[in-house]
C-alpha cells in the first residue's frame, strides 16, 4: 500500500462499482422475494450497507454527474441525459481526476459517466471495454429500428469503429439476427418500441434470454478486464472504476440467468387500483408518460410477469459479474488494502405507481443499493446503517479514506465515521431532484414530493411504505408541509415554472422562455430538447394566460 508523502499515512486502493438502474431488489435490502444476488449480499456482509441511501436524481445523466463532480444538479445545471457533465461545468475536477492528481493510477471500464459510457479522457490513465450497444450482445445496427439509417459506432474515446458501423438494412419489428451462436428475432418480447416513443430509434423496451456466453456481453467483458487488472502489479495506489450496464433495459441476459428462475413463481410488485386518483396531473404524467415503454403497454400485452423476470435475470447476471471481480480481488495481493464502494445510480419501477421505468419521485426510482467495505486496517461496524445517505457522499468519502483533504466545493458528506461506527448519522434528511425543480424529500418516516408546478404529495412511510395514500390535502399536516418546503433547494436560474397540458415551461432569471414536451417522441419525459421554436403557438398561449390572469408566482399550473 502506497504512502502519502506528506502525511506518511497509507493510501488504499479503490474498487468503485457502479450498477445501472438497480433498485432495492437485492437480498440484503429484501426488495423482492425472487431476487438472486449472492455476490452483492456477500459484499454487503463484509462492510456497511445503507438502508436509506438515495440518488441525487432518478435518471442516469444527472445522477452520475453528481457522483463524479460531488455537486447537485442545482449547482451543475445537469438535469437530464443530454451531453456530459463537462459540457455544463467544464472546470469541475471529477473524482477520478482528483485521485489521479493525488498520486493514483486511475483505471475504468463500462458505464461510469453517462452518454452510453463515453468517457472524459482526462480522468483516466487507462480504460477498458465499454458498454457496447445498450449493454447487450447486439450491435447498434441490429438494435436500430429505422431502415436506411446510417449508424456510426464509436468507441469509448469517440473514435469510429468501422466494422460496427453501417446502414440499417432489415425491417422492424420482426428483425431477424443471425450472427455466430446468436439467433434472435427482435423485439424478443414482441412489443413494437415505436408505439410509445416513435423516434427513440433503438429497440430498448425489450427483454428475454440470449444464447451467448457471459464473455460476449459487454458487462462480462468489463468483469474479465477487471480480473486482469487485479492480477497485475501496481506500483501506485489504484482506482478501478467498473460500470455494469445491466439491469438497464433492454433486459437481455444469457439464457442461464433466466433459467435460474424456471421453477419459481415470479412475484409481481404490489399495486393498488386507482393508485393515482389522489395525485396531480403532473404526477400522473411522470407515472404514465413513457421513458422506455410504459406500464400500460406492458399490461395490454400481458407481459408484466415476463418483464419482471427479465429484470430479475438481468440483476442475477450482473451479480455474477460482480462476483468474478470480488473473487479476483480476494485472490490478489490487494485484498486487504482496498476500499470497495458499490452503488446504483437510481432505481427502476416495474408497475409500482402505474409506472414502468425510472425518472419518478417515488421510492422505486429514488432508493438505491449502496455499500462500503473499508480496507482491513480501517475501523468497521458491519451491517445495516440507517442514517440517510446520498450518492453525493461517495466523492468525499473516498477522499477521506485516501487521507486527502476533502475539496470545499463538494456538497456531500464523508461516511467514514458511519462505517467506523463512531457516528450514528450524517444527515437528517435527503433530497432527490427530478428534472428541473421537482423534488422528493425523505425525512424521518415521511416522504414529501413537490413538483415544479407546486402540486404536492405527502406519505407516512411507517404505515404506508407503498406510497398509496397522499396526505398532502389533510389539514392536520399543513404545518409539516410548510416546514418541508423550506428544506428544498431553489435554482435561481428558474424564475417561473409552468405546467400547461403536456408541456413544461420555464421562465429563466434572464426572462428567456423555455418549453419542453413531456411526451417527446424521442426523449419521453426527459426534458432534453428545448422546443419553443417548434411550438410558437404554445408559447404564445402560455404567455397570454399568465398575463391575463396576472400570475407572477414561481410555481404555476395552467393545465386544462
Amino acid at each position: 500500500m502506497a504512502k502519502d508523502i506528506n502525511t506518511g499515512q497509507k493510501k488504499p486502493n479503490v474498487l468503485f462499482i457502479a450498477i445501472d438502474d438497480l433498485n432495492d431488489w437485492v437480498g440484503f435490502l429484501g426488495g423482492h422475494p425472487n431476487a438472486k444476488t449472492p455476490n452483492l449480499d456477500r459484499i454487503a456482509e463484509r462492510g456497511v450497507y445503507f438502508t436509506k441511501a438515495y440518488t441525487v436524481s432518478p435518471i442516469c445523466g444527472p445522477s452520475r454527474a453528481s457522483v463524479l463532480t460531488g455537486m447537485r444538479p442545482e449547482t451543475t445545471g445537469v438535469y437530464h441525459n443530454k451531453g456530459m457533465y463537462k459540457d455544463y461545468v467544464p472546470d469541475a475536477v471529477a473524482l477520478p481526476k482528483f485521485l489521479m492528481n493525488n498520486g493514483y493510477h486511475v483505471m475504468g471500464a463500462g458505464k461510469i459517466n453517462h452518454a452510453m459510457g463515453m468517457i472524459v479522457p482526462e480522468n483516466y490513465n487507462e480504460y477498458g471495454p465499454d458498454s457496447g450497444a445498450i449493454g447487450g450482445p447486439f450491435t447498434r445496427e441490429e438494435l436500430n429500428i429505422t431502415p436506411g439509417k446510417k449508424i456510426v459506432r464509436k468507441d469509448i474515446l469517440g473514435f469510429t469503429i468501422k466494422e460496427q458501423s453501417g446502414i440499417v438494412k432489415n425491417v422492424y419489428p420482426g428483425k431477424v439476427i443471425k450472427r455466430g451462436t446468436l439467433e434472435a428475432t427482435l423485439p424478443l418480447n414482441g412489443i413494437d418500441n415505436t408505439l410509445d416513443r416513435p423516434l427513440n430509434g433503438y429497440n430498448t423496451f425489450d427483454w428475454g434470454p440470449v444464447n451467448v456466453t457471459d464473455a460476449e456481453m459487454p458487462d462480462g467483458k468489463v468483469a474479465n478486464w477487471a480480473t486482469e487488472k487485479l492480477a497485475e502489479d501496481h506500483t501506485k495506489p489504484f482506482f478501478l472504476g467498473l460500470g455494469f450496464y445491466r439491469p438497464h433495459q433492454p433486459f437481455y441476459a444469457p439464457k442461464k440467468y433466466f433459467d435460474a428462475f424456471a421453477n419459481e413463481t415470479i412475484a409481481l410488485p404490489k399495486v393498488q387500483r386507482n393508485d393515482l386518483s389522489d395525485l396531480s396531473s403532473t404526477a400522473r404524467q411522470y407515472a404514465h408518460y413513457p421513458w422506455s415503454g410504459s406500464f400500460d403497454r406492458v399490461q395490454k400485452h400481458n407481459v408484466w410477469q415476463a418483464g419482471v423476470l427479465g429484470y430479475l435475470a438481468s440483476i442475477n447476471f450482473t451479480d455474477a459479474q460482480v462476483g468474478k471481480v470480488l473473487d479476483a480481488l480476494d485472490n490478489s495481493q490487494y485484498k486487504d488494502n482496498t476500499l470497495i464502494v458499490l452503488w446504483s445510480d437510481h432505481g427502476w419501477e416495474l408497475g409500482e405507481k402505474e409506472h414502468w421505468g425510472k425518472h419518478s419521485p417515488w421510492e422505486g426510482s429514488t432508493r438505491v443499493p449502496f455499500i462500503i467495505v473499508p480496507p482491513k486496517s480501517a475501523k468497521l461496524k458491519q451491517g445495516a446503517q440507517t442514517s440517510f445517505t446520498s450518492l453525493l457522499d461517495i466523492y468525499p468519502t473516498i477522499a477521506d479514506y485516501a487521507n486527502l483533504p476533502i475539496p470545499a466545493n463538494l456538497e456531500g458528506k464523508s461516511l467514514k465515521s458511519l462505517v467506523a461506527g463512531t457516528q450514528d448519522k450524517v444527515r437528517n434528511y435527503n433530497i432527490t431532484t427530478l428534472g428541473r425543480a421537482s423534488y422528493a424529500l425523505r425525512i424521518d418516516d415521511w416522504k414529501f414530493i413537490r413538483y415544479y408546478d407546486g402540486s404536492e404529495e405527502l406519505y407516512d412511510l411507517s404505515v404506508d411504505p407503498n406510497e398509496w395514500k397522499n396526505l398532502a390535502s389533510e389539514e392536520q399536516y399543513r404545518q409539516k408541509l410548510v416546514n418541508y418546503r423550506k428544506l428544498l433547494p431553489v435554482d435561481a436560474r428558474f424564475k417561473q415554472l409552468i405546467h400547461y397540458n403536456e408541456y413544461k415551461a420555464i421562465m429563466t432569471a434572464q426572462d428567456e422562455f423555455h418549453l419542453y414536451s413531456m411526451m417527446h417522441d424521442k426523449n419521453g419525459i426527459g426534458e432534453q430538447e428545448e422546443m419553443s421554436r417548434e411550438y410558437p403557438e404554445i408559447v404564445a398561449t402560455i404567455k397570454r394566460m399568465l398575463k391575463e390572469q396576472k400570475i407572477t408566482k414561481r410555481h404555476v399550473n395552467l393545465s386544462m
